[in-house]
C-alpha cells in the first residue's frame, strides 16, 4: 500500500494487530479503495501465509453458479457437471478465503455461508457427504451492513460472525497527500509495463489531481494515468491537460482548500527524499542517478537547486 498519510499509517498498524489473530475479519470501504490489498496483507502477515489466498467476487459470477463456485459439486447434481468438483472454500484450506463484496450474496448463499462459517464444514452441491474446512474468512464490502440487515436484504446472523474483527479503509478524498506518491508509483508501473516514455507528472497535474473529488478512489486514479500516458506533452510529462479531468465546481471547492497548500510542500518533500536515494544507491554519482531518474545531467542540477532554494535541507 502506497502513501504516508495519517489514515494510511493507522490502516496499516491495525492489519499488523488484527493479522496474527484467526478470527473473521470484515473490511468497508469505498469501491476502488484497495480492499483486496488490504486482505492479501492480512494473509501475508498471518500464520496462514504459506497457505493459499483464494479470492471471490460476488458481483463477478451469475448467482445461479455461485454456490457451485464456492462449495463445489458432485458428479450429476446438474445439469453439465460431468465430475467431482471441489469448490473455494477446499482451495482455500488452511489459508484465507477472501469474499468480496459480500453484501451482494443472495440470500441462498448467505445461509449456507453461516453454515460452513459456524461448523466449519460444507456438503458440495448434490453431495450427502460434509466436508471439514479450515479456512479464515475475510469478507469486504462498500455497503453499511448493519443498514442492509435493518432493510431485510441480509441476514442477522451471518452479519454478527462476519462483524468480529473490523477495518475501515480510507477513501482517497481522504488522503489526498498520498497523491504524488501515488501517482509516481503508478507511472512507474506503466513505464515498465507497457514501455511508456513517461518522466514523471507537472505540478499543475498534481493540482488538478488534488481539486478532483476521486468517487471511484484509487482505481479511479490509475485509469486517469493510464489515460493520461497516452496525451503526454512533447517532453514526455503528465500534464493538466492531458489528465482531462472534469471537475465541477462544487467538486473542486470541497477538496481544494484542504489539498492545495499542503500538497506541494509533501511533492517537494517527496521529491528530495527520491533524489537523495538516488544519489546513495549511485555512490553520489550525478550521472548515473540523473539517468536512472529519467533525467538530464542538467536537468537534475536545476531540480536540486530548485528544490535547494525552496527546501534548505533538500539535496
Amino acid at each position: 500500500m502506497v502513501g504516508r498519510s495519517p489514515g494510511l499509517l493507522r490502516l496499516g498498524d491495525r492489519i499488523q494487530a488484527l493479522a496474527r489473530s484467526h478470527a473473521t475479519v470484515l473490511i468497508q470501504g469505498e469501491t476502488g479503495t484497495g480492499k483486496e490489498l488490504v486482505a492479501r496483507a492480512l494473509h501475508l502477515l498471518s500464520p496462514r501465509e504459506t497457505g493459499p489466498f483464494v479470492p471471490h467476487n460476488f458481483g463477478a459470477i451469475t448467482d445461479t453458479l455461485v454456490e457451485s463456485e464456492l462449495f463445489g459439486h458432485a458428479r450429476g447434481s446438474f445439469t453439465g457437471a460431468h465430475a467431482d468438483r471441489m469448490g473455494l472454500f477446499e482451495a482455500a484450506h488452511q489459508g484465507t478465503l477472501f469474499l468480496d463484496e459480500i453484501g451482494d450474496a443472495s440470500p441462498s448463499v448467505q445461509s449456507r455461508l453461516l453454515r460452513v462459517i459456524q461448523e466449519g464444514e460444507l456438503r458440495r452441491v448434490g453431495d450427502s457427504r460434509s466436508r471439514r474446512v479450515d479456512v479464515r474468512i475475510v469478507a469486504a464490502t462498500h455497503r453499511n451492513l448493519e443498514s442492509e440487515v435493518g432493510a431485510g436484504r441480509f441476514r442477522a446472523d451471518l452479519f454478527y460472525r462476519l462483524n468480529v474483527l473490523t477495518l475501515e479503509v480510507p477513501p482517497l478524498r481522504d488522503r489526498l497527500e498520498d497523491l504524488p506518491l501515488l501517482a509516481t508509483h503508478f507511472l512507474g508501473r506503466l513505464r515498465r509495463r507497457d514501455r511508456v516514455a513517461v518522466r514523471g507528472i507537472r505540478d499543475d497535474a498534481l493540482h488538478a489531481l488534488a481539486e478532483h473529488s476521486w468517487p471511484g478512489n484509487v482505481r479511479e486514479l490509475m485509469g486517469a494515468l493510464e489515460r493520461a500516458c497516452h496525451a503526454l506533452d512533447r517532453e514526455g510529462w503528465v500534464t493538466r491537460r492531458s489528465l482531462g479531468l472534469r471537475l465541477a465546481p462544487s467538486q473542486a471547492s470541497l477538496v481544494r482548500d484542504r489539498a492545495t497548500l499542503d500538497l506541494k510542500r509533501r511533492t517537494l518533500a517527496y521529491e528530495a527524499e527520491l533524489i537523495r536515494s538516488a544519489l546513495d544507491s549511485h555512490g553520489g554519482n550525478k550521472a548515473d542517478t540523473a539517468r536512472s531518474l529519467g533525467l538530464t545531467r542538467q536537468g537534475l542540477w536545476k531540480k536540486m537547486r530548485r528544490l535547494k532554494a525552496l527546501r534548505p535541507d533538500s539535496p
